[in-house]
């Protein structure tokens, strides 16, 4: 069996109580595993590609080799090599893998942005809060620099991307309100404010109705008085959405 076949083969669900075995105390971005999923569960393997997955137990521990350094496509290629007699399940053996496919990103895109990041300068506070006011306020958005001034002034905060992966198929936003509200755990009454920045292409615009459930899904989860939600809409041939989520402890807030 490939890494391509046992992937189809299990649903995220199925696999997620060993994902979050690995993962403990990091269940806030589980949503960004279940992204990576989709797009493997998508991609297609390199028919060319010849390797293998070396996968090892010794009673509760588990390895695997040789996952997390190579082009996704060639990773999904790889010929699954069990030890001998195992009891593994499929679903524990795959959530693994993913672990270890995401090891360096949570998409391919992510792995090379990944790269470049850290061989960057490091950022100030202050430096970090400029760029992300910027970044929202880019042409295009319906934020100004008026409405986030205030972000270089809260006590501490936190940032999310969450990206629809639809192929098309879907409600955009409806797939990032399930990871933001089911595939993920975060401890929301540490913030007060909340900042939610949707992106899409002026060519796959969003519905009303897409986007009033999905407000309606965030105001919800979140229970905060003061949410601020924009939109950024550019020129793409993606019909995907992508939403940044900040979270925010604003010193004039209760």
């Amino acid at each position: 069996m490939t890494v391509k076949e046992l992937i189809m083969e299990v649903g995220f669900d199925d696999l997620l109580p060993y994902l979050k075995e690995i993962i403990v105390g990091h269940f806030d971005n589980i949503y960004a595993f279940r992204e990576a999923y989709d797009i493997l569960r998508d991609m297609q393997p390199n028919p060319e590609f010849v390797g293998k997955v070396w996968i090892e137990q010794e009673e509760d521990w588990i390895s695997i080799q040789s996952l997390d350094a190579d082009f996704w496509e060639n990773e999904l290629a790889k010929e699954l090599v069990l030890p001998p007699n195992t009891t593994l399940s499929k679903e524990k053996i795959a959530a693994h893998c993913i672990y270890d496919i995401t090891f360096y990103g949570f998409s391919p895109a992510e792995r090379i942005e990944n790269f470049w990041k850290s061989h960057a300068p490091m950022q100030s506070k202050m430096e970090r809060r400029k760029s992300i006011i910027q970044e929202l306020t880019v042409s295009g958005s319906s934020f100004t620099y008026k409405d986030l001034a205030y972000l270089l002034q809260v006590e501490y905060g936190t940032r999310y991307d969450y990206h629809s992966i639809t192929n098309g198929q879907g409600n955009r936003l409806a797939y990032i309100a399930d990871s933001m509200t089911k595939y993920q755990q975060l401890d929301l009454s540490r913030y007060n404010n909340a900042v939610v920045c949707i992106r899409v292409s002026a060519q796959y615009p969003l519905t009303n109705k897409e986007l009033d459930d999905f407000k309606c899904n965030v105001r919800s989860w979140l229970n905060y008085e003061d949410i601020q939600f924009g939109i950024i809409t550019k020129d793409s041939d993606c019909k995907e959405a992508t939403t940044t989520l900040l979270l925010n402890k604003h010193k004039n807030k209760a």
